[in-house]
């Protein structure tokens, strides 16, 4: 019984914790149905939660990348995301990873997870946190194809 309840916990926090590279159906579990479809156009879906936007894009079936920003303010711009947030978002989005602030000359936030899969970028000025793997940031600088 002991065992059962174990393996029950695991697999119930590795879907709460683990949104970087779930499934679409992960996805919807975690969030809610999306507000935007758009996974046969360009393989993303958006999602509304807490006063958060996601933008979760995929590849071969999981999200590879996972952008995040909250509401507008009065001017149409996001609000600004705080320090504390984004390590819960990184820690609660990241895929279960430890993340490490990188030295930088940039006035955006950047981390990297601890097993080197992934890494994640503040963008100061859309006050977006963006969520990557490597192998998703190799996809977006190869060159287009011809």
């Amino acid at each position: 019984m002991k065992k059962i309840l174990l393996t029950f916990l695991l697999i119930l926090g590795s879907q709460l914790h683990a949104q970087l590279l779930s499934t679409e159906q992960q996805c919807i579990a975690r969030y809610g149905q999306p507000e935007r479809n758009a996974m046969k156009e360009s393989g993303l879906l958006f999602f509304h939660q807490d006063s958060l936007n996601y933008i979760a894009h995929f590849f071969k079936g999981r999200c590879d990348t996972l952008s995040i920003f909250s509401e507008k303010n009065e001017i149409g711009l996001p609000v600004e995301l705080n320090q504390e947030l984004i390590g819960n978002l990184l820690q609660s989005e990241g895929g279960g990873a430890a993340w490490s602030p990188v030295a930088r000359f940039t006035i955006n936030g950047v981390w990297n997870s601890s097993d080197n899969k992934s890494f994640a970028i503040y963008d100061t000025m859309r006050h977006k946190l963006v969520i990557m793997t490597r192998a998703s940031y190799g996809r977006e600088k190869e060159p287009p194809a011809k």
